[in-house]
């Protein structure tokens, strides 16, 4: 079986540059290196530390797309604009020099990676002889997007990676191109997310990070916004401490822009200056490492998440998980890896109440770890993720 994947405009395969759907491009990789299954191509825009890199997989042929024009600007200007008017026009040069590579050889499979409006020029451009499969990875291809129905009637498969999405497709789609929808969670590196026998690492990253040692630690980790919750995690946190003065904020992430900033950073002051701290980057292979000291997990978001892989990385660490129903995190926890609290009007009550349960009851927030750990082995272990892509698309 030949296979090729597109990945985006945005960062590089391997994933030299970070991106979620890059690292799990990755993982695919790694599967047909460990057990070799089929012919893969993986197109990529180009950089030096990825080519590189690429020459230790000895299963994968990787073909670098030089994605460097003048006009760049312009085309996404102009793709924003014809997006916001409805108009059906779209021009990316990453995918007209992959398209003219494609032309050089035939494949079973042409996989998108989270490119939607890659689909109807892949579909004018290559014919219907081609099979093309959209993977999904957000909320772009919903009853909202104008050209929703359109790409999915062009796809032979859309494989999205979870149930919530799969549903916003079907929602979108012709009633003759629903049975074309599939659903593939997305996976880990379980070796890295996984529970510390190290006693005294706890210990050291307490200290580095000047956590008293009977704080009970509140940890929250990802992107600083409103959106994903975290000024409503401050407000409750206030309101917890109150309550129980051993409790500790660990908030692990950056402001992605000023305006974010000035909105979380007053309410931080608010704070007693002894009860919090921000640790503004950690590299995601010492995460797990400063994850450890938590007591709890808090990751209370209030958009309706794809995925939530902090959720996933969170369970297979054993840690007791607060979140909240906002699109697919519901179907992630399932019943009984983690409190699950409405993100409505009275989230930061719930939020509060959840924080000081888990604090008095330690019982609890061990059963809920150890429920959590066990679904993450069985749902999200990177092992196969390979082989169940090959399962959706036959």
């Amino acid at each position: 079986m030949k296979l090729a994947i597109i990945g985006t405009e945005k960062l590089p395969v391997p994933a030299v540059r970070g991106g979620a759907v890059e690292t799990l491009i990755d993982m695919f990789i790694q599967n047909n290196e460990r057990h070799p299954l089929l012919e893969l191509d993986v197109y990529s825009i180009e950089d030096n530390k990825a080519e590189r890199t690429s020459r230790r997989f000895h299963h994968t042929r990787f073909i670098y797309i030089n994605s460097a024009n003048p006009l760049n600007p312009f085309y996404s200007f102009t793709n924003r604009l014809c997006l916001k008017c409805h108009v059906p026009f779209y021009k990316n040069i990453f995918l007209m020099r992959t398209i003219r590579e494609l032309k050089k050889r035939d494949y079973d499979w042409i996989v998108v990676e989270n490119r939607p409006l890659f689909i109807k020029p892949l579909r004018r451009q290559l014919g219907s002889k081609v099979s093309i499969a959209l993977h999904l990875h957000n909320d772009t291809l919903n009853p909202d997007r104008f050209y929703a129905q359109s790409v999915i009637h062009q796809c032979d498969r859309i494989v999205s990676v979870s149930h919530f999405i799969n549903e916003r497709v079907k929602a979108a789609a012709d009633e003759h191109d629903v049975q074309k929808m599939r659903v593939l969670y997305n996976r880990i590196d379980t070796s890295l997310f996984q529970p510390s026998l190290d006693a005294g690492l706890s210990r050291r990253i307490r200290e580095q990070c000047a956590i008293p040692e009977d704080r009970q630690v509140v940890l929250y980790y990802g992107r600083l916004n409103v959106g994903k919750g975290v000024l409503k995690l401050i407000q409750s946190f206030d309101r917890a401490v109150q309550q129980n003065k051993a409790l500790y904020l660990v908030l692990c992430g950056s402001f992605p822009n000023k305006k974010e900033y000035q909105r979380i950073h007053p309410a931080l002051e608010r704070l007693p200056s002894n009860a919090y701290c921000v640790l503004n980057y950690i590299t995601h292979e010492e995460l797990p490492a400063y994850l450890s000291v938590a007591d709890m997990i808090v990751l209370p978001s209030l958009w309706n998440e794809a995925f939530g892989l902090t959720i996933a990385e969170s369970m297979a660490l054993g840690k007791a998980i607060i979140t909240t129903n906002a699109g697919a995190i519901p179907e992630l926890i399932g019943n009984g890896s983690g409190l699950i609290i409405k993100a409505d009007n009275q989230i930061s009550d719930r939020l509060s109440a959840a924080i000081v349960r888990l604090a008095a009851h330690p019982d609890l927030r061990k059963v809920l770890g150890e429920k959590a750990r066990r679904s993450a082995m069985l749902r999200f272990h990177q092992e196969g993720y390979l082989d169940e892509l090959l399962e959706k698309l036959n």
